[in-house]
């Protein structure tokens, strides 16, 4: 495919790419300061992105790059200065955004704008940088120089796309083959003059999912090897376990190195495990093994394991309404959901037919005296005294389930078993509030809103926040104004915190002003609604169950996010995979645990990125970040468990290319098989995939 050649584009536009230490110096004075070696290889990568989307440096010009570096090295950092370069340098061009929901669209925005008072100081060659070239939303026609943040939705709504360069986000999304997504970029792909795909996983495990993504860059010529290596892939997981695993390591290696050549013109990509420098900055991982491991499951768990499995099945073969999941994943993790399949099979059963009718009487006669014995599930409980040994030492955790029921059952538990903290009564309450109004004094835009954070204030002033305040402050100030020279001084939750409590205090709140649920939330006055004014240390982000006062709905989780994001309010987080990617929850959390599992590699990956990222909380700290995969044993979690963490090993080495499984059909002995082919493919698959790496372009200047 031809492409046109890219009018007044040179490296000296970008010239200040080549010196980050300057733009690290800048960032020092803003709320986000960034640092050396993450910003350095994120301006290697945008510079040679530059260079092969404009024809320029020595690079020849094609339509396209795939950026599919692993998950939390910075790909919206390197997005976003790409599309200011299109939009502000030489000859003005229109750069369309496409995200995957409204929270990635916000935090689009956010890091769009947090680059404009950096660039005007240190990128002189870029024109009227400034905040009013953003847009959010629709768009009839798109001014040069502008730049459209839009939901993936937008590109299918018969919403004209033509623009200079079009940034896709999450482009996993648009791997499959018919999917709305997919279908409305194809069919858009050349009003846009040039395409930059974000993804953390290029392979996958259906054949030419990468090629559909490579042919949005204009890259259809690699499809052969990239079918190649996507077939020596499935292979790995769907052929035989008794070949040699030298033979097939050595013929994975020999497909992997033929398409990374071929694709290494139009893909970068970075994996962590390659950057040593950085991790210190991004934080060193461990699993994180608790000091009182789940259990194996009682025979009395395990027997009623078995009668519901028993009883589903009769009901099953009935043919009736009643036909039910036999081995629920939810029955091995909690409660809750095999509860509820017991009162709809209690209430239907009298609709049956001899002998099921008596046979499922039976067992549920059995099942209901057993679960009356068994109590709370013991892998809630075990999770639950980890937790609670965790947040005693000022951590907060984030806790991943993959069924709502689960998530609510969990929340509830966690709820019954961690002890809650109060306020001392060394300070009146006045006293805080008076502290706090004060410390705020200097804030004009605080001061001009005023009801607003009368609101906030009364919020850092509630009981469990401020007993929260008062274990970082260790002796409580005795006047109002040796509490506001404290919260001005003292580090918020460690003592290597880069924020005192005032500047995560004075951070919160214009990050709530940002928001429109956030801003709602403080205009309404709507106390309730800001997480741990109710003094719950526990917050469960889904529908509610019980206890509404434990969780939040999912539908607006920005003031939940960014209140997780600060020292204050709950310190402990269970969501669902809805969660999963595009959020940041690393900034004052290291702890994560995956308490139920997808049966999807790529979704763990995705979680643990939330919390390892750039500037985490453990690079901060100097502390590892932790992992948890609670097993219960003697059960399917626990062999589910077992596999996930041997995949999720596997999975830089092969760009991705990790298959989901049926926990049912996966043997033992092929999962050991498949260790052995990866591990002795390792060191040679490593060198392959750093092929991939970001370039300095020649010749700039």
């Amino acid at each position: 495919m031809q492409i046109e050649e890219l009018s007044n584009f040179s490296a000296a536009q970008w010239r200040f790419l080549s010196n980050p230490k300057k733009y690290v110096e800048e960032s020092e004075s803003t709320d986000r300061p960034l640092l050396f070696e993450s910003t350095q290889r994120q301006f290697l990568t945008a510079r040679d992105i530059l260079a092969r989307l404009g024809g320029c440096c020595g690079e020849s010009s094609r339509g396209g790059v795939l950026l599919a570096d692993d998950v939390g090295l910075g790909k919206t950092t390197v997005a976003a200065l790409v599309a200011w370069i299109f939009a502000a340098a030489g000859e003005k061009r229109s750069v369309r955004i496409l995200a995957p929901n409204d929270v990635m669209v916000r935090r689009w925005r956010d890091e769009l704008e947090s680059h404009v008072d950096l660039l005007n100081s240190c990128a002189r060659n870029l024109i009227e940088v400034n905040h009013k070239r953003v847009k959010i939303g629709a768009v009839k026609r798109l001014p040069a120089g502008s730049i459209q943040v839009v939901k993936h939705s937008y590109a299918g709504e018969c919403n004209n796309l033509k623009c200079d360069l079009l940034i896709v986000d999450e482009a996993h999304r648009a791997k499959g083959e018919g999917t709305a997504f997919s279908e409305s970029l194809k069919k858009q792909r050349k009003k846009a003059g040039r395409v930059l795909i974000l993804t953390a996983t290029p392979f996958s495990i259906r054949l030419d999912e990468l090629n559909r993504m490579l042919d949005l860059v204009g890259a259809e010529p690699v499809h052969g090897a990239v079918r190649s290596f996507s077939r020596a892939l499935e292979d790995i997981y769907t052929g035989s376990a008794a070949r040699n695993s030298d033979e097939v390591a050595k013929r994975l290696v020999h497909k992997a190195s033929a398409a990374i050549d071929s694709i290494s013109h139009y893909v970068i990509r970075h994996s962590i495990d390659d950057l040593p420098k950085e991790h210190k900055t991004l934080g060193v991982c461990e699993e994180w093994k608790f000091d009182e491991p789940a259990p194996r499951a009682t025979a009395d768990e395990l027997e009623l394991l078995l009668r519901m499995d028993r009883m589903l099945r009769v009901a099953k073969v009935s043919g009736t309404e009643l036909a039910r999941a036999t081995n629920d994943a939810r029955f091995h993790v909690g409660w809750q959901h095999f509860d509820s399949e017991i009162n709809v099979m209690d209430g239907k059963v009298i609709s049956l037919g001899e002998p099921e009718q008596s046979l499922i009487k039976k067992q549920l006669l059995e099942i209901k005296k057993l679960r009356g014995e068994v109590g709370a599930h013991s892998k809630m409980i075990a999770v639950a005294k980890a937790v609670a040994a965790t947040i005693s030492k000022k951590e907060k955790v984030v806790i991943f389930c993959h069924h709502i029921a689960t998530a609510q059952e969990l929340t509830e538990c966690l709820a019954s078993q961690l002890p809650q903290i109060a306020a001392s009564n060394a300070l009146d309450q006045s006293v805080w509030v008076k502290a706090w109004h004060q410390a705020f004094e200097s804030d004009v835009i605080a001061q001009q809103n005023e009801s607003l954070l009368k609101t906030f204030i009364e919020w850092l002033c509630s009981g469990m926040i401020r007993a929260q305040t008062e274990s970082w402050l260790g002796t409580t100030p005795k006047s109002v104004s040796a509490l506001v020279i404290a919260l001005r001084k003292v580090p918020a939750r460690h003592s290597r915190a880069k924020e005192t409590i005032y500047q995560a205090a004075h951070r919160l709140f214009h990050e709530l002003m940002d928001s429109n649920s956030g801003k709602a939330v403080l205009r309404q006055n709507r106390l309730e609604l800001l997480p741990g004014a109710l003094g719950m240390r526990v917050l469960g982000v889904c529908e509610p169950r019980a206890r509404e006062e434990l969780f939040i709905r999912n539908n607006q989780p920005d003031t939940v996010i960014k209140v997780f994001g600060s020292p204050f309010g709950p310190d402990v987080l269970v969501v669902t995979d809805k969660l999963s990617e595009g959020i940041d929850l690393h900034r004052y959390c290291r702890h994560l645990i995956h308490y139920e599992l997808d049966p999807s590699p790529i979704r763990t990956v995705q979680r643990n990125g939330r919390i390892r990222r750039v500037n985490s909380w453990a690079a901060i700290t100097g502390e590892k970040i932790c992992y948890a995969y609670p097993a219960f044993g003697g059960t399917r979690d626990q062999r589910l468990v077992e596999i996930m963490k041997k995949r999720v090993a596997t999975f830089s080495l092969l760009l991705g290319g990790v298959q989901d499984f049926d926990i049912d059909s996966t043997s033992a002995a092929d999962e050991i098989w498949r260790s052995e082919v990866v591990n002795k493919a390792k060191n040679q698959l490593k060198a392959e995939s750093g092929k991939l790496r970001a370039k300095k372009p020649g010749n700039e200047g």
